[in-house]
């Protein structure tokens, strides 16, 4: 069995433990019989949604017909992603993380680890970005895809946008900049502005059960002595503030009451490192969103590629690993690949508010 083989990677870099993500799996899950492309561009299906009621018809007349609720379907062309990890020769003679320093591992057995290694970290990295692109497309009601070169002065910038026209109908814009003290019937009131993005979503039809936040909007939630008044008041229920770990950086606040409806808080607080090597939060500072699971869907497109034979293979799936080996110079390199696209399964699913909080 060659273990550099493609098909043998693909197998492998699916039983690996995956990166701990919540946006991509909470809110664009992927049906893997459905959503992997075999083709490098995806298709997009969205529904209009429907709140028709049915009308009242005299006795003596047929039925009235009711039109279908119909779909839109796009072809999109999805990011890519293709990153790697070189191997030389001086690598495979230093020992290995955690390896004894008596280790009896030859390079040859050496090698063969840090390809596993080296697809668990790759694969990981991508999964990082999938957060921050899951976040952003729930931000924006689309994404800018910043494809890199080797060169950081060198780019092109790759839409996704969900909506036609120049103004997005899933933005919502407070009154005023949230702080403690206002009237929670007052415009410009943090709580006040909740119940109006709820009820942006309840009007199209769309459900609304979650409030996802940034770090520092959760930190001025739990500061707010509205809330800790609210809590305290036995003659309403307006819900309970329970914060629970549910990933190293997503915390559920609890459920709480905003104009009726029970809205679970979630609070990201995770960062990754950018190409530049800033820290970079997956859901910008200032940020709030509300909408509900499965609200989109993760699409895959197809990656071509130049393997070891020669000649050029198109494989599906969410990652699509490849091995390249040179002997002048020795170097061995392991890449993975995925060309992600997330997209509403519905128009508008979702409503966000950018910079909600005072400077």
């Amino acid at each position: 069995m060659n273990i550099y083989d493609t098909l043998y990677m693909l197998a492998a870099i699916e039983i690996l433990t995956p990166e701990p993500t919540f946006f991509k799996r909470r809110y664009f899950p992927t049906d893997l019989a459905l959503d992997v492309f075999g083709t490098s561009k995806v298709l997009a299906d969205y529904k209009e949604g429907n709140r028709k009621a049915a009308p009242f018809v005299l006795p003596r007349v047929d039925a009235l017909p009711v039109g279908r609720g119909g779909f839109s379907t796009f072809e999109l062309e999805p990011g890519n992603i293709a990153i790697s990890k070189l191997l030389t020769i001086d690598q495979l003679h230093q020992r290995g993380f955690g390896e004894s320093i008596l280790s009896n591992v030859t390079p040859e057995q050496r090698a063969r680890q840090l390809l596993m290694s080296d697809l668990s970290d790759l694969s990981a990295r991508i999964s990082r970005r999938e957060e921050w692109l899951a976040c952003e497309t729930m931000l924006k009601n689309g994404c800018v895809m910043r494809h890199q070169t080797s060169d950081p002065s060198i780019y092109e910038d790759i839409s996704a946008k969900f909506y036609d026209g120049a103004n997005n109908p899933a933005k919502f814009t407070p009154a005023a900049k949230w702080t403690h003290g206002k009237d929670e019937h007052t415009p410009g009131n943090w709580y006040w502005d909740v119940i109006q993005m709820v009820k942006m979503l309840t009007q199209r039809g769309r459900a609304a059960t979650d409030l996802v936040v940034s770090n520092d909007v959760g930190n001025f939630l739990m500061e707010d002595p509205w809330i800790q008044y609210m809590m305290d008041n036995r003659r309403a229920d307006y819900g309970a503030i329970n914060p629970q770990e549910l990933t190293p950086y997503v915390t559920s606040l609890g459920r709480f009451n905003f104009g009726g409806r029970k809205l679970e808080i979630f609070v990201n607080d995770g960062t990754f490192q950018d190409e530049t090597r800033t820290e970079t939060p997956f859901l910008a500072s200032g940020s709030a969103i509300v909408t509900a699971p499965d609200c989109g869907k993760g699409l895959y497109g197809a990656v071509t590629q130049k393997e070891m034979d020669n000649q050029w293979h198109t494989h599906a799936g969410t990652r699509v690993p490849n091995y390249l080996s040179t002997v002048k110079p020795p170097v061995d390199e392991t890449t993975v690949s995925c060309r992600p696209l997330f997209v509403p399964k519905t128009l508008n699913p979702w409503t966000a508010a950018e910079k909600v909080l005072a400077d």
